[in-house]
């Protein structure tokens, strides 16, 4: 189940670039301008984007993994709270 939603979280992380590179190349040199943006900058900032995302979900993989690894054990103390 966890692949499944790896790959709809890809899809819509394409999805949402693809709009995003859309949206900008559409605006007037004006517009790009106005933002504080260039248009020779938007596939840079398209690909800048995903590598966040993409650090950003390794880092949440990291992390549940971490809290998996870490669960307190029933009772306690564990072994040394049962002598």
């Amino acid at each position: 189940m966890v692949f499944v939603s790896s790959i709809l979280k890809f899809l819509r992380q394409q999805r949402d670039s693809r709009a995003t590179r859309t949206l900008l190349h559409n605006m007037d040199d004006h517009m790009l301008k106005d933002i504080g943006l260039r248009r020779d900058q938007i596939d840079s900032l398209i690909l800048e984007q995903r590598e966040i995302n993409r650090r950003k979900t390794q880092a949440d993989a990291r992390d549940r993994r971490n809290r998996r690894g870490s669960r307190p054990t029933p009772g306690g103390q564990g072994l040394a709270a049962q002598h």
